[in-house]
């Protein structure tokens, strides 16, 4: 036969934990109601003790005056209130001075520091302390995020520049030395077809050197944009992606010519370009849709694809990887602009720039 479990004792150990938490639940209670139960309990305990006391000393000394006990107990009441106020108030406002010195410490330049929670802090300091700390966790990642993307730019602007100095030695520097042989047996030739053979190599030789030079020129910085402005620059980069990509990219466009500042026009003009780059890569669309369009005092561009979509909390939350998203919410607000990026999955992406446009040499 199963042993019968030991019977259970409940009524010492109910009352233990009964303190604490109802120790707890007054420590919790805002600043108000605990001066009040504070500033209550001694009101009370002073009545009781006061009348007590007062009816002793009567019955003890029946001839003699109370204006001494009267006083005496004054006194003592104000002196425990204002204690008690004190006590109730250092350790109400507690929380606030770890607020204090976690300020003071992410001035200082201890970005890790975060505010403790503290069993004294009702449920309004609570709040305080976790949204004061969300805030400064966003801040990290946001700071974390800024740094992973000067790191990318760097390796960007490095990798560029090796891939230049690599074409420009394969390429155009054998270009130029090749054109200098060719010249140099030209000098030398006799024969005026001979001669006139090898200035026709040259020729095209400077013809293939310049067009390289032009290439290079244009992958530093579209060329349409400064000859033809923003929406012919569009157009043509929509061209190029398209073809290279195999995805029909449909441009539509108001007039916007002359609205924009110059380092506007090209941070519009790299937002679309990222933006049209990413339903390359991940969209897994054969269609996306650019509109450029006039806004209220503001020039906003549209692109929009049908492809896989994503969840954006996961693409630009604080641990997101979606730096290109989040390179072009900075690239906006540069220029005092904003993105508004819609999207989930198997739902495609819509992404929304608008920057304001330029009066007097001013961004409104």
């Amino acid at each position: 036969m199963p042993d019968s479990p030991a019977p259970t004792r409940a009524g010492p150990s109910t009352g233990v934990a009964a303190r604490p938490s109802l120790v707890r639940a007054l420590l919790g209670l805002p600043l108000f109601y605990k001066l009040l139960v504070a500033n209550a309990a001694v009101v009370i305990l002073g009545a009781v003790a006061g009348t007590a006391l007062t009816a002793e000393f009567v019955r003890a000394a029946p001839g003699r005056s109370t204006f001494e006990l009267v006083g005496l107990f004054a006194l003592a009441g104000v002196v425990v209130s204002v204690l008690v106020n004190a006590v109730v108030l250092r350790l109400a406002l507690a929380p606030l001075r770890h607020l204090e010195r976690t300020a003071e410490r992410v001035r200082r330049g201890e970005l890790d520091a975060r505010a403790p929670r503290s069993p004294l802090a009702d449920a309004t300091l609570e709040k305080l302390t976790a949204t004061i700390n969300d805030m400064l966790d966003a801040l990290e990642a946001y700071r974390r995020r800024l740094g992973e993307i000067a790191a990318r730019a760097l390796h960007a602007q490095e990798e560029e520049r090796k891939r230049i100095a690599r074409e420009l030695h394969d390429e155009t520097a054998q270009a130029l030395a090749a054109l200098l042989i060719r010249l140099r047996l030209a000098r030398r030739a006799d024969d005026p077809a001979a001669r006139e053979a090898l200035l026709e190599e040259a020729r095209r030789e400077i013809a293939a050197a310049i067009e390289g030079i032009r290439r290079f020129a244009r992958g530093l910085r579209p060329p349409a944009l400064d000859e033809l402005g923003l929406v012919p620059a569009i157009a043509a980069h929509a061209r190029s992606l398209g073809d290279a990509a195999g995805l029909r990219v449909e441009v539509e466009a108001d007039p916007v010519d002359g609205l924009l500042a110059p380092d506007a026009e090209l941070a519009l003009y790299r937002i679309v370009q990222e933006a049209l780059s990413n339903v390359a890569r991940h969209a897994g669309a054969r269609e996306a849709r650019v509109r450029v369009e006039r806004a209220a005092g503001a020039v906003a561009a549209i692109v929009e694809d049908r492809g896989r979509g994503f969840r954006l909390d996961d693409a630009v939350g604080p641990e997101g990887r979606g730096l290109g998203l989040f390179g072009m919410r900075e690239r906006a607000a540069y220029v005092g602009g904003r993105v508004e990026i819609d999207s989930a999955p198997g739902a495609g992406t819509r992404i929304r720039v608008e920057v304001p446009v330029d009066v007097g040499g001013r961004h409104v």
